[in-house]
């Protein structure tokens, strides 16, 4: 199962960028804000509230946005193979972003194991980070989480549920 969805992954990516631009660098510090520098160094993004869970507008690889639910309990980022696909069809991601496997363990106990592919950029609202750690789900339904491997970059994270807004305050 492992080699088949390496594999797939590996097809699709070489599909997609078979034109890509290979010269592009990106040596940027992990994270920045991207507005001029305020007093308080606090940049505000709008979450929806669905349910139990608020989601957030997550860029990725300057592509595509995907709703992403606010997940302290989660160590990283996953998305599935769904938005792997969704990338290396425009362009945003390679093999060379592809950084092998690890094993997580899941909500009810049990261990799975995932690919780790390398995001050059995420931006929530105006909040930019740079070569982030993703997993991915081969299991096309699973939710998209933004776990403390993002949320461990700014200095405090707090939640305005009167304005619907989750602050992030820098480091």
């Amino acid at each position: 199962m492992k080699k088949i969805f390496i594999i797939i992954v590996l097809s699709l990516l070489a599909f997609f960028n078979a034109c890509e631009n290979k010269n592009k660098k990106y040596h940027i510090p992990y994270i920045e804000n991207t507005d001029e520098i305020v007093s308080s160094d606090v940049i505000s993004v709008p979450f929806k509230d669905d349910g139990d869970v608020k989601t957030v507008q997550v860029k990725i690889n300057d592509c595509a946005e995907f709703p992403m639910i606010l997940d302290t309990g989660c160590s990283g980022l996953l998305i599935s193979i769904l938005e792997v696909y969704v990338l290396a069809k425009q362009g945003c991601l390679t093999a060379d972003d592809i950084e092998g496997y690890a094993y997580s363990q899941i909500a009810d106990g049990s261990i799975v194991e995932n690919m780790v592919i390398n995001l050059k950029e995420i931006k929530i609202g105006d909040l930019v980070c740079h070569n982030v750690k993703a997993f991915v789900s081969d299991n096309g339904d699973v939710p998209l989480l933004l776990g403390n491997g993002v949320l461990n970059e700014v200095e405090t994270m707090s939640i305005n549920n009167f304005d619907c807004t989750v602050d992030f305050k820098l480091k």
